[in-house]
């Protein structure tokens, strides 16, 4: 379970540690990761609330090697976070932060629900149960193998070739296709 930055993170901490006993995962380790935002203290308190088989510990930069070797994917819907589930074909549940009218999460988890990329779990109906429910539902077989293989998920390689391609007009030099090759 990943939580971003972390500052909105502690529900989604609190369901994923209660949800454990619930779900067919319940005997292997689960690992949860939460953002340097979310404050020393809540965090401490969290720790306190994981048994054994539970790690809660902050942020790694080694994320998406973790989620490569990942059973399942708990998380919000953050654009970096989704684009890692996207590239690891990891099974997700998505729970995407919708506070204070925000809706790109939300947007984002429901396209890929629509899809059978992930399972969308909204915000407002996160406990234990709702989201043991939607570990098993993402665990569930029924996901199509040649999803993936319609995503392009090369948007950061494409808009950095776009940039040099504008640095490169402005000095007269060559443009560059989305893989950063020259152009004829």
């Amino acid at each position: 379970m990943s939580a971003g930055g972390g500052a909105v993170a502690a529900p989604l901490i609190e369901a994923a540690i209660a949800a454990r006993p619930l779900t067919s995962l319940r005997d292997v380790p689960w690992r949860l990761l939460a953002g340097h935002n979310l404050p020393e203290d809540r965090f401490r308190a969290l720790q306190a609330l994981c048994g054994e088989g539970i790690v809660l510990e902050r942020a790694r930069a080694d994320f998406t090697e973790l989620l490569a070797r990942a059973r399942l994917s708990i998380s919000q819907a953050g654009y970096n976070t989704v684009m890692d589930i996207l590239a690891t074909e990891v099974p997700a549940v998505l729970v995407p932060f919708a506070a204070t009218q925000q809706t790109e999460q939300t947007l984002r988890a429901k396209l890929l629900a629509e899809r059978g990329a992930a399972v969308l779990l909204p915000e407002e109906r996160l406990d234990a149960q709702t989201l043991a429910r939607s570990v098993e539902e993402a665990l569930a077989p029924a996901r199509p193998s040649h999803l993936f293989d319609k995503l392009d998920i090369t948007g950061a390689e494409r808009t950095a070739a776009l940039i040099s391609d504008v640095a490169q007009a402005e000095k007269g030099m060559p443009r560059h296709d989305r893989l950063g090759q020259p152009r004829p």
